[in-house]
Parts: structure tokens; sequence; C-alpha cells
């Protein structure tokens, strides 16, 4: 039997970042199919390992920590794809810096380590579009959106119709990516009664926000999704963000909310492993 493993700096547990909660759901998806992919930290990795495992199918996703050796192991001997969720081909891992995204040849970073997959898998078409406009790698394929585990979007369903209270959310973040302070500032420009929702536990914060009309959020980043506001729209809430900047809004069903918007995510998420599959067969 081929065993898969999904390479990861973190994984949910250590972190709740849309990443992390990706590769969680990814492993969910899998599971559904009857393949077992086992969780593989950058830092337990050797050469060891690896040879051990040679006719293994590797998924690697964040690998920041991965030292340039293992690259070149996987490089040169292992069959991977590369579950791109922020812009590592670029040293900042920051389209948003660079005219029309496209960063000069001296700020591409890991350009071998990319090349050398079997494919560079994207959440969304304009994840797609910006790492082949910067990389010129052609096999490029996309999952259309974010994924999701069955029973998180039966609990997003169950919230979707709670009663809104005319207000609208900002996500209260001391990450500076976040843009907590913008946010803030367009409601109170542009006169919207607004608050300031957080929760660790993510459950508990979508609890909360499907009781708001909508969501402010503003980033510094290019979302190569956006898993939240795809979250907001499925719990039938308005977003008011820079469409420009999330990969979410450049998919047909971005226009989509509610339980319509959830079917469909419902559909591309169950679909996700085909991706892979088809890329390391």
């Amino acid at each position: 039997m081929i065993d898969y493993y999904l390479v990861a700096d973190f994984f949910y547990g250590d972190f709740t970042g849309g990443a992390e909660l990706n590769d969680f759901s990814l492993i969910d998806r899998f599971k559904e199919k009857g393949i077992l992919v086992k969780k593989l930290y950058c830092r337990d990795i050797t050469v060891k390992l690896l040879e051990e495992n040679r006719h293994a199918k590797f998924i690697i996703a964040n690998f920041i920590t991965l030292p340039e050796e293992y690259k070149k192991y996987f490089i040169e001997n292992l069959d991977y794809v590369i579950y791109e969720h922020d812009h590592k081909y670029l040293k900042t891992r920051n389209p948003i810096f660079y005219k029309d995204f496209i960063a000069p040849k001296d700020e591409l970073a890991n350009q071998e380590f990319f090349a050398g997959a079997k494919a560079i898998i994207c959440l969304t078409q304009l994840a797609v579009d910006v790492l082949k406009a910067n990389t010129g790698l052609p096999n490029v394929p996309k999952i259309g959106a974010s994924v999701w585990r069955q029973e998180d979007l039966e609990y997003i369903n169950t919230l979707a119709m709670k009663p809104k209270n005319g207000k609208y959310a900002v996500m209260e973040s001391s990450n500076p990516i976040k843009k907590t302070a913008l946010c803030v500032k367009y409601c109170e420009t542009n006169n919207i009664d607004y608050d300031l929702v957080s929760d660790s536990n993510h459950r508990e914060f979508l609890k909360k926000l499907s009781s708001y009309e909508g969501i402010v959020f503003m980033t510094g980043h290019l979302e190569t999704c956006c898993r939240l506001l795809v979250e907001a729209k499925m719990l039938n809430c308005e977003v008011i963000t820079q469409k420009k900047l999330i990969g979410a809004a450049s998919e047909d069903w971005f226009s989509l909310s509610g339980a319509e918007l959830t079917r469909e995510i419902e559909a591309i998420s169950a679909q996700a492993p085909d991706v892979f599959i088809s890329h390391l067969s």
C-alpha cells in the first residue's frame, strides 16, 4: 500500500490558522475515501525517514522550517506536490508589495523546490494566476476553494438561519496583517455600527459571527482564499472587503451565500483529494 504523508511546520492543535485548518480538513476528506494521510512535521524529517519511504506520496504544505538538504532530497528522489497556502515562492511571502503582484526575479524563493513538484496545488484562481505570473511554472491546478470537513459544514448550516442583530463584526486581532484598526476606521467613517469580535475557539467565533448582519475585513496580505469570509457568507453575513486581494472573490461561487454556498463548498471539499491523487498517481 502506498503511504501518503502531509508535511507541514505545524498542524491544527498547534495553531488554528487557515493553513492548519485546511490541512486538517484535507486529511479528513482523504479519510472519507479510505486513504490514511499521515502527518509529518518538518522538524521530524531525516534522510533515513525519507529513504525508508521512497515509494510514499508527499503533500508538502507549509515548509518554512524544512532544511535545504531535505528539499534537495525531495527534488531528486521523491514524488511530491506542494499544497500552496501563502506564497512561499516569494521571499516576502506577500505579493501585495509588488506592482500587479509580480515580484522582481531577485525576490523569488524556493524556485527549484516548486519546479520539482509534480504539481503546485492552489486554492483559488487568483492564487493560481499570481503564482504562474511570478514563477512561469505550468502545472498549477486548483481545488477551487479552501477545504472544510463535512461536520464543520453541517455546524455552519445550523447557525446560518440565526437572527441578525443589525450590526457588523470586526475581527479583533493583534496580527497586523488582519488590519483591525483599519476596519474600525472604515466603520466609523461610514457610520457602521460594529463590534470587535474574537474567540480562541473557532466554533465559538463562528457562533458569535452568525448573529451579525455582516463583517468588515481588510487585509495586508493577498489571501489565497480567505476562509473567514467564505464562512461569513455561508452564515448569511454580508462581506465588506478588498475583493482584489481575496482569492475567494476570484471564484464564480463567491456570489452565493447561505445554504446554496455551503452546498457548493461541500462538493468542492469532497472532491479535493482527487486533485492530489491525480497528480501523485
